[in-house]
């Protein structure tokens, strides 16, 4: 299955592109896709998206699940499905 994978600051500029594909295997969940990832990435880009100890993905990293935030749904275990648009992003504050 295909989802885009959108991100915006600091994760941006680490992965080179604010909009990207990733084709993952039926049934894969939010955990699977951070992981995969990270794999493709530099090992800068693994730790800020999570810590394989925790099912929640640590704050203040946000993932979005078509706009639904995942902390809300099932942490990293959130399913993913055929076209899912997926938003990773670092909290903004200013002032």
């Amino acid at each position: 299955m295909r989802v885009k994978v959108r991100t915006i600051g600091s994760l941006k500029s680490l992965l080179g592109a604010g909009e990207l594909e990733f084709v993952l295997p039926a049934g894969s969940h939010v955990g699977d896709l951070l992981r995969a990832i990270g794999e493709t990435s530099s090992g800068t880009v693994s730790r800020h998206l999570m810590d394989v100890d925790d099912r929640l993905v640590p704050p203040p990293l946000r993932v979005l699940v078509n706009g639904r935030d995942i902390s809300v749904l099932e942490g990293r275990g959130t399913s993913l499905h055929e076209g899912d648009d997926v938003l990773i992003l670092t909290p903004l504050a200013g002032g």
